[in-house]
């Protein structure tokens, strides 16, 4: 997604269903999945140091996951004195998430952000969130090696999907190795 499609969808996703948009801003600010916002308990919180406790990933391994200032804000909006081992979102009954609300969908379609895609793996879905906050960190010259610790792959090789989003943070690389060069008057070119 780009970055005017994130926050339209944001924005909309405000006006219908708070909860959803809670948990979208989860997914594109701090590269979770459904399953780990799910399971976020109010003791995965640190709000002092900023970050979130993710226990029991996908992959097995805990990490932490780090909370933007909007993050905050909307987490700090929605604590109201539960008890740190109450679920920070749950269902209309109070029993934990199974998948995003359909209002996710509804709102995608009603929006157009997937108007005239046919190959299904090129749709937004929930989970493109999380490969845009992927995207918008290699974008921005991010090293692979902190994207895949931000995202929490056990293995390198599946964040290399974005290496090709890098090229710029390459090329201007590529750049500064020859400023330095042609600072040194060692060289003629």
């Amino acid at each position: 997604m780009t970055v005017s499609e994130a926050e339209q969808l944001l924005n909309a996703m405000a006006k219908k269903s708070k909860q959803t948009h809670d948990i979208c801003l989860l997914a594109l600010f701090c590269g979770l999945r459904f399953s780990e916002i799910a399971k976020l308990t109010w003791a995965c919180v640190d709000f002092g140091n900023m970050r979130l406790w993710i226990k029991d990933p996908k992959n097995k391994h805990s990490r932490w996951a780090y909370l933007t200032n909007r993050v905050k804000k909307m987490l700090k909006e929605r604590y109201q004195g539960q008890a740190p081992t109450e679920l920070i979102f749950v269902d209309r009954k109070g029993n934990p998430l199974k998948r995003i609300s359909k209002v996710f969908d509804r709102t995608v379609a009603e929006l157009g952000l997937n108007d005239g895609i046919e190959d299904r793996r090129q749709k937004i879905v929930f989970h493109s969130l999380r490969h845009t906050f992927a995207s918008l960190l290699v974008e921005k010259g991010t090293n692979l090696y902190v994207v895949k610790e931000l995202l929490g792959h056990e293995d390198i090789s599946m964040t290399q999907r974005y290496s090709h989003l890098g090229d710029n943070a390459l090329r201007q690389a590529a750049n500064e190795l020859e400023k330095v060069f042609n600072k040194s008057k060692l060289l003629e070119f």
